[in-house]
């Protein structure tokens, strides 16, 4: 939008000039011209002409305003030269335009100017940047240019673009404006080299302008965003109305970064998007996200919710190629994740345009199957193992080959797990439902939250067990043995089922296993079947 605001205004004077070229270039003549073409007042604060080596004139302290509308001026222009030769003169030729330092000012959205301004803009009398015919022009040079947008609250600082650089080269009667720009984001703070082409706007129809080109983007600082970290490099393309750009391209992050993890991964994605030049709304239609060997798909809108201030993003995620251990290393400050295996997962994540970390800011749901998972720690994978012999009251087997082998060469990753459930995420906290695990000889379901900020785990629910009780306890030492041991009275049913609760926290998870009574055994009972567990 900024560079788009940019470059119209230097096709108002592109369109000025036009009316001037048969000479004398005059204080009144370029005023007037200058007016006529922009649909406001324009007054000069300096002029001078210019008729030695070439012909042409200078004005200074040129400012537009809409009417007697009070409040900061539409755009300023410190210097216009206009330049050509009395040769090319002769055949509507103008060698040279230099704007320096160009100011536009954008009024808040909905403010009583940006109404003003608004309604105005359907009485510009002709297609701006439309050349008249014969007329040619050698370059418009517009460097310096700024384009800054009113905060919609007092106190707020303004956001300006800058840029630094902005040249429209060889316009041609019938042909789209040329142009070649640097411009400076302030959020994130980065240079973006832009050059494309545009079709003349029409009055009252900005949104139909069409525009075309290609973009590169070296170092973006996403620093500035509470929570992350990385600088970003994208190269892509853009075509179509300005109120409906399709937009492509691709992003490398070599140094991405959630900043709690302190874990950095190379992020690539590949995108297209639409977007409305007009309002800076965006339409996500495919996002292609890679890190590690994880692939998420992204896809929904980022846009204006009401008066919020800036964007919220409500996106739709999945992923049938993901690695848990790759999505646990994004938000765990851990050496290496507690747990790897493959996990699909569809999701609903929402980003509010809030200065909040992006730990806090973040709302997800959506339902997770991990499968096959195996524990990178010795230690918990031996705990499984050990759980799922003693479910199976397999426990003497386990323990025997353990005694042989000696406890400290203990070879883990026998057993594997499969975990489903639902997770809903707010404020950081990521509350579960639903959530199963099973290994061989036993079946746990658990409701409660994980506290992704600190870590707390607060799970409980119960935990079904092939064998009796009086069978699943021996000597071993187990994450499940110090409370279980004291449990000896035999199930009449087969298995047996207990009650489960975890607590703790994500590095040091503390279980408790207690018996359950006939009657929840039996309530237990009725509601699997009733979920058709």
């Amino acid at each position: 939008m900024a560079i788009a605001a940019a470059v119209i205004v230097v096709a108002v004077i592109v369109l000025a000039i036009l009316t001037v070229v048969n000479w004398p270039f005059t204080r009144n003549a370029v005023a007037q011209a200058l007016q006529q073409q922009s649909g406001s007042t324009v007054q000069i604060a300096r002029f001078q002409r210019i008729y030695f080596p070439h012909p042409g004139c200078i004005a200074q302290g040129v400012t537009f305003r809409r009417g007697s509308t009070p409040g900061p001026s539409l755009a300023t222009i410190d210097k216009l030269r206009i330049m050509g030769s009395y040769h090319t003169l002769l055949f509507h030729h103008i060698t040279l335009v230099r704007a320096e330092r160009i100011h536009i000012t954008i009024p808040a959205k909905g403010s009583s100017q940006a109404q003003s301004e608004t309604s105005g803009a359907a009485l510009l009398p002709v297609e701006l940047g439309k050349l008249g015919v014969g007329v040619t022009i050698g370059k418009i040079i517009a460097d310096g240019a700024e384009v800054e947008f009113l905060p919609d609250k007092a106190g707020k600082q303004p956001l300006v673009y800058r840029i630094p650089k902005l040249a429209l080269h060889n316009l041609v009667q019938g042909q789209p404006l040329l142009y070649r720009a640097t411009i400076f984001l302030p959020l994130p703070p980065a240079e973006i080299f832009v050059e494309g082409k545009f079709s003349p706007v029409r009055p009252g129809a900005a949104g139909q302008t069409i525009m075309s080109g290609t973009y590169d983007v070296e170092r973006m600082n996403l620093g500035v965003f509470h929570g992350i970290a990385g600088t970003l490099a994208s190269k892509g393309s853009f075509d179509g109305l300005l109120q409906h750009i399709t937009v492509q391209g691709a992003t490398n992050t070599p140094d991405f970064q959630v900043t709690r993890s302190g874990h950095p991964l190379h992020l690539v994605t590949h995108y297209k998007a639409l977007v409305d030049g007009l309002n800076g709304d965006v339409v996500l239609e495919s996002v292609t996200a890679q890190f590690g060997r994880t692939t998420v798909v992204a896809a929904g809108p980022i846009e204006s919710e009401g008066n919020a201030k800036g964007k919220t993003a409500a996106l739709q995620l999945y992923s049938d190629h993901a690695r848990v251990q790759d999505l646990l290393w994004l938000f765990v400050n851990d050496k290496k994740p507690a747990m790897s295996g493959p996990i699909i997962f569809r999701a609903k994540a929402t980003f509010p345009p809030d200065d909040r970390p992006f730990i806090d800011k973040i709302r997800l749901e959506g339902d997770f199957g991990i499968s096959g998972a195996q524990y990178p720690h010795p230690e918990t994978q031996k705990d499984i193992d050990v759980l799922s012999a003693r479910a199976r009251g397999k426990a003497d087997e386990v323990e025997d080959e353990n005694d042989r082998r000696g406890n400290d060469s203990y070879d883990p990753g026998r057993v594997l797990s499969n975990i489903k459930g639902h997770v809903a995420l707010r404020e950081g906290v990521a509350h579960l439902s639903d959530v199963s695990f099973d290994v061989p000889g036993a079946t746990a379901h658990v409701n409660g939250t994980y506290n992704l900020k600190n870590e707390d785990i607060d799970l409980q629910g119960y935990m079904h067990l092939e064998t009796q009780l009086s069978k699943a306890t021996t000597g071993v030492k187990s994450f499940l043995l110090k409370v279980i041991q004291p449990l000896t009275s035999a199930k009449k049913q087969q298995g047996s089922i207990v009650t489960l609760k975890i607590g703790g926290t994500y590095s040091d998870p503390k279980y408790t296993v207690l018996p359950t009574t006939k009657k929840q055994d039996t309530s237990i009972l009725e509601n699997k079947i009733g979920k058709g567990h």
